[in-house]
């Protein structure tokens, strides 16, 4: 591959090694970014001049800019893999290489981890961490959504992503990702109820009863004297046609008989409890007036 076909390919970013491996010598890079027809980024890494800096091509920029073994992770891997919509607001780089030996980048955030071969990727010429660690590492910054997501497209398994957290038990906010591994398991149900007892509880909402029998139903938490259902969405990943039928004909039936009927999300309940609780509080405060 010759250097002008490497810029198209790579969003018009490249690196001095790459350039040199297309056979173009230093004093040749040195005379193109003199003459302004590439420029000079961060060390050793360089933009076509004319080339959009593009958040593809920052995604580049960040992982070229650290080290040769540099690999882009978290929600901009997500992003990079097609994973998750939206554009990365920073770029986290992970290295094998400690000290003086890691570059400094103000395009990356850059983190020590010895990364096991298995969960690198080379996607279209960037590397960038395996679908299922990725989706772990984004978790903590997207939340419990893309988890969610990627189980349901079957871009990941649980059986994948667990071992992806095994491989890495003392990595970074390790201890909030077997959180939500947790809750993908059998006893999802149970943390659910526990989670939204907790919840209520705290947030000083009385009146509730877990559980209970409704038109041929089982409302999650009723409020039966002001006619307010609290239900909890199961994720996405388990559900099916006939159980989404069911909930959906079970929220009409309550509706039609004069209840307000909240549904609230894994999400909802272990990153927005606050929320919840005041959507709670307000749908009892408009019931009763």
């Amino acid at each position: 591959m010759d250097i002008t076909e490497l810029t198209v390919r790579r969003d018009g970013v490249f690196s001095a090694r790459e350039a040199l491996e297309c056979g173009v010598s230093s004093s040749t890079i040195q005379r193109k970014v003199a003459a302004g027809e590439w420029r000079a980024v961060t060390r050793g890494v360089y933009l076509v001049t004319g080339h959009a800096r593009s958040a593809r091509a920052q995604a580049r920029i960040a992982v070229l800019s650290v080290h040769t073994d540099a690999v882009l992770g978290g929600a901009a891997a997500a992003w990079w893999l097609g994973l998750h919509d939206a554009e990365p607001r920073k770029h986290i780089v992970f290295t094998r290489t400690r000290g003086a030996a890691r570059r400094s980048s103000a395009t990356a955030l850059t983190r020590y981890r010895h990364l096991h071969d298995a969960d690198i990727t080379e996607y279209q010429g960037l590397r960038v961490t395996e679908p299922a660690l990725t989706v772990l590492d984004a978790s903590l910054d997207l939340g419990m959504s893309i988890i969610d997501s990627t189980l349901l497209t079957k871009r990941v398994t649980v059986e994948a992503l667990d071992a992806a957290h095994t491989r890495y038990p003392r990595r970074h906010r390790a201890t909030r990702a077997a959180s939500y591994l947790r809750l993908l398991g059998d006893g999802a149900r149970s943390e659910a109820e526990r989670l939204t007892v907790n919840l209520l509880t705290t947030g000083g909402v009385s009146g509730w009863i877990a559980n209970m029998p409704a038109f041929g139903y089982i409302i999650d938490f009723a409020i039966p004297h002001v006619k307010v259902a609290v239900e909890i969405d199961g994720f996405a990943f388990h559900r099916d046609a006939t159980a989404f039928r069911r909930d959906r004909l079970k929220r009409n039936l309550l509706v039609a008989n004069g209840w307000t009927v909240l549904n609230f999300t894994w999400t909802d309940l272990v990153e927005r409890p606050t929320e919840v609780v005041e959507e709670v509080k307000g749908a009892l405060h408009r019931a009763a007036s």
